[in-house]
């Protein structure tokens, strides 16, 4: 759909983050000096937005004005020193928002101390149990907490987390110290929720942002697909896979199989290595897409509605773009209010020529500047980027 130069008067900026590069919020402040610089006349509603990956903590804090809390709490590896990592409470005190990138993220861990045998979750269990007592409850309305996961380090299933939680964990009749790691999964033997632990949970509603759709186990699942970009070796992977599936038939014995077998198949299960499948198993999580929670706290579907132009941008544009990712999930939006999308990703990856052709114009960072200047001045690339996708309007008005 192409826009009509004329009858642009409002723009919607809603980049997600070029991930390495700059921020959701770096990026829209950049698009829009692109804009006004083109269309001085316009009015420009700026909305960084995330699909549950990276980003999604600082797309909640400036969209609902969440106040920061800071934790010092593990990072993915034990051995190695403990970080500090945000979330964000609501001023009512009925929402906080946690991103386990904060704590248990792949770009805490450096890349010759990759191996998800030995990281795990274990402080985004702390952020998460941190969050539920700054919380506030009441009889006519339950206290949510969202936890986005993308972005993980770690292939542990959840199990760090619930340990930190104060889900209790034994092999061979031994309780195990918290906060358990991904190797424990071969060794754990018996679970006990006590339930103080179950109840405070069930007084709250626990939503996990995913942001991929792949089961727990299999060709497609937690270990196969993501221990590899977490540092597994074959053999690693193997390992993980034999845990995960161990993890499984514990938590169908003692929550049922039918349920736990359901769980384990259901989409974005696998993703962040499993978080998700335990924390739903376990505490009742409901898994959702990253997208739709974000949207809908943001009223996005309202502001694309409102808008004559929506540009958006993120680090790679291709096939997995159109799976649940901002810039898809926006193109359909777009589509359904019958609103043009234009993007400034940083590269043009494997994107299906159909779908590169939903889109009213797309110019990327690399080809205005280089692949290093891309990367360096990110903020001048997108705002060069958006000044030259705009040129046909400009000229057709």
């Amino acid at each position: 759909m192409q826009p009509s130069p004329r009858s642009i008067q409002r723009v919607l900026v809603a980049p997600d983050s070029l991930k390495g590069t700059c921020s959701a919020a770096v990026a829209a402040i950049a698009i829009e000096q692109g804009v006004l610089d083109r269309l001085s006349d316009v009015s420009v509603d700026r909305c960084p937005i995330a699909d549950g990956g990276e980003g999604t903590l600082d797309a909640m804090v400036t969209g609902l004005a969440l106040q920061v809390q800071v934790r010092r709490v593990s990072g993915p590896r034990l051995d190695r020193p403990f970080v500090d990592a945000r979330f964000g409470i609501a001023s009512d005190r009925r929402l906080a928002v946690v991103e386990l990138a904060e704590a248990s993220g792949l770009q805490l861990i450096e890349p010759a101390d990759r191996d998800p045998g030995k990281t795990g979750t274990g402080g985004t269990g702390a952020m998460l149990r941190a969050s539920l007592d700054l919380l506030e409850a009441s009889e006519d309305h339950r206290s949510q907490v969202i936890l986005a996961v993308g972005g993980s380090g770690t292939v542990d299933g959840g199990i760090g987390a619930l340990s930190m939680l104060g889900v209790r964990f034994r092999a061979e009749g031994a309780l195990l110290a918290p906060p358990l790691l991904g190797a424990d999964l071969l060794r754990v033997d018996a679970i006990e929720l006590p339930p103080a632990i179950r109840d405070a949970w069930r007084r709250v509603d626990l939503r996990i942002a995913v942001d991929v759709g792949n089961p727990l186990l299999g060709a497609t699942g937690a270990a196969r697909v993501f221990g590899p970009q977490k540092g597994a070796d074959r053999a690693g992977v193997e390992r993980l896979e034999s845990g995960m599936s161990r993890w499984v038939g514990l938590l169908g014995r003692e929550f049922g199989e039918d349920q736990v077998q359901r769980a384990a198949e259901a989409d974005g299960a696998g993703a962040a290595g499993g978080v998700g499948f335990g924390l739903r198993v376990v505490l009742g999580a409901v898994l959702e897409s990253g997208f739709d929670i974000v949207a809908t706290a943001l009223d996005l579907d309202a502001r694309v509605a409102a808008s004559d132009l929506v540009i958006t941008s993120e680090g790679s544009l291709d096939a997995q773009s159109m799976m649940g990712k901002g810039p898809g999930c926006l193109l359909e939006l777009g589509e359904k209010h019958r609103v043009p999308v234009m993007i400034v990703p940083g590269r043009i990856g494997d994107l299906a020529d159909q779908d590169q052709r939903r889109f009213a114009g797309i110019v990327s960072l690399e080809s205005v500047c280089g692949l290093q200047e891309a990367t360096s001045r990110p903020s001048y690339a997108l705002r060069a980027a958006t000044e030259q996708l705009l040129v046909p309007l400009v000229d057709g008005r």
